[in-house]
């Protein structure tokens, strides 16, 4: 039995390496693929295995698509698990780089400053090695989809199993990106906007009783060159629509006004206006627009405790969820360093960034018409079931994959990744009810999702970019599939 790690490194080295010979250049495949051609009297010690692809994927051996696939062989065969490709040291063609407007600078930060070009993808990488060796696990292509849908909406949701980590990706994010972070734990008999932000007593119509959002909306305000992070910790306390449906409604008038973003003025309860003479303590409040660099992060547990989300929430938000954890994967133990990487949060504030489908459509035409079609085939399928999804969605999911290409994120998430989690987080939420209907739709759109899997188009375009395991979503399918037939109705969440 081996149970050398580097010979074990070295034996799948020489098993990637005929892997190439006999499937060639463009071959995906799940990690346990790479053991099927090791000799069968090398035995390897089974816990020793996981561990084997990271250390590939740095020393350029292999390259992780973002995309998830199915785990062929062994006692995991059926589970979920990342889908490989061939590393730039045996496939040059594989090694990306990003675009040139892509490539900026990170700003230094205390005793370690970083200098020198910086694209999106390489601080995303940075920030991921950094808050695994904090013992914060992440994927570079989960917090490539955290970062990508705070660019496209103001409120992202992230939902799960308790013990995930959900409160502790913005937290850390803010950290290593040097942003404002502002913790609100929701209390659950919140029941309008005066909650977060503020009222006037009526027996002292001169005070203002500021909300819990107040603060960091005068953080934005002060500091527009700084990503502000307001954290909702379990959102879902409290019904989401009673409290912040102002909020919502705000953040759809978003408009460009100039060289700035701007929106109509929020709707905060204040004080008259002093006399003359006398300070107005409330000055900055009125008329407040929703600053373009504040984002709110919410963190929801779903269960008998809290409550669902409607669709007018469903529609704004970006939801990620939390729900797979790999407990093969441990913190790698790596010194913590301290630099931040300011250039990402600048990125998500940027006043030039589209906010809309026609500002970004002028660069992507072919893309948003591909796309488009993929999501009118998911609305066939769904809409006999009654469940379809407008302009909005179909433009949040649009946007996602504007900023993915623009700044060059496919080193670290494939178009077809880049597609599922959309999918997954703007589409699928909206499913739920019961029925033979249902249970038929459901049963098309796995095979849809399967069929884009096995589909690859034979020379390089937008349909080849897009081509591939669309398998979070399938996974996500079958299971409200199969929940259906026991329970005989289903949902989206905790399943």
């Amino acid at each position: 039995m081996i149970t050398d790690n580097d010979e074990i490194y070295n034996l799948a080295v020489t098993a990637l390496e005929s892997m190439l010979e006999r499937f060639g250049p463009d071959h995906r495949f799940p990690p346990d693929a790479i053991w099927q051609q090791v000799p069968e009297n090398d035995q390897i010690l089974s816990t020793k295995k996981p561990h084997q692809p990271k250390r590939l994927v740095k020393e350029g051996y292999l390259r992780d698509t973002g995309a998830k696939t199915r785990a062929q062989s062994g006692p995991r065969a059926g589970s979920t698990t990342n889908l490989y490709e061939f590393g730039a040291r045996l496939v040059p063609a594989h090694a990306t780089t990003a675009p040139t407007s892509a490539v900026l600078v990170a700003a230094p930060a205390g005793n370690a400053p970083v200098s020198g070009a910086v694209s999106p993808s390489e601080a995303l990488k940075a920030i991921q090695e950094a808050m695994e060796a904090e013992g914060y696990l992440i994927s570079v292509a989960e917090l490539a989809n955290f970062f990508l849908a705070m660019m496209v909406s103001p409120l992202v949701i992230l939902s799960g199993i308790s013990g995930t980590g959900k409160s502790l990706l913005p937290r850390k994010f803010a950290k290593r990106t040097n942003s404002k972070f502002h913790p609100i734990p929701v209390q659950p008999q919140w029941s309008d906007n005066s909650d977060l932000f503020g009222f006037v007593p009526t027996l002292s119509p001169t005070k203002f009783v500021e909300g819990k959002l107040i603060t960091a909306l005068r953080d934005a305000h002060y500091h527009p060159d700084k990503l502000v992070i307001a954290l909702l910790d379990e959102m879902n306390l409290a019904p989401v629509e009673h409290y912040f449906s102002d909020y919502l409604s705000v953040a759809e008038s978003r408009e460009r006004k100039g060289t700035r973003i701007g929106s109509d003025p929020l709707p905060i309860e204040l004080p008259a206006e002093p006399g003359t003479g006398q300070t107005d303590t409330e000055a900055d409040l009125r008329g407040i627009e929703l600053p373009s660099n504040l984002r709110v992060i919410g963190t929801a547990n779903m269960d008998e405790t809290t409550h669902s989300f409607s669709p007018k929430v469903l529609d704004r938000a970006f939801t990620i969820e939390f729900d797979d954890p790999d407990l093969n994967s441990f913190a790698s133990g790596a010194a913590v360093g301290s630099a931040t990487f300011e250039v990402l949060s600048s990125i998500v504030i940027d006043p030039a960034n589209a906010i809309s489908v026609l500002e970004a459509r002028a660069d992507n035409q072919e893309l948003f018409e591909h796309i488009a079609q993929q999501l009118s085939d998911i609305q066939d399928i769904l809409s006999p079931a009654g469940i379809k999804f407008g302009y909005r969605t179909r433009d949040a999911i649009l946007l996602y994959l504007h900023f993915w290409r623009q700044l060059g994120l496919a080193d670290i998430m494939s178009g077809y990744a880049a597609l599922d989690f959309c999918i997954l987080q703007k589409v699928l939420p909206k499913v739920s009810g019961s029925g033979e209907v249902l249970a038929d739709a459901l049963n098309k759109l796995a095979a849809w999702l399967q069929a884009s899997a096995d589909t690859a188009a034979a020379a390089p375009s937008v349909a080849s970019e897009f081509a591939g395991s669309l398998e979070r979503s399938h996974q996500k399918v079958s299971r409200m599939s199969e929940i259906l037939k026991l329970d005989g109705s289903t949902r989206y969440w905790g399943t």
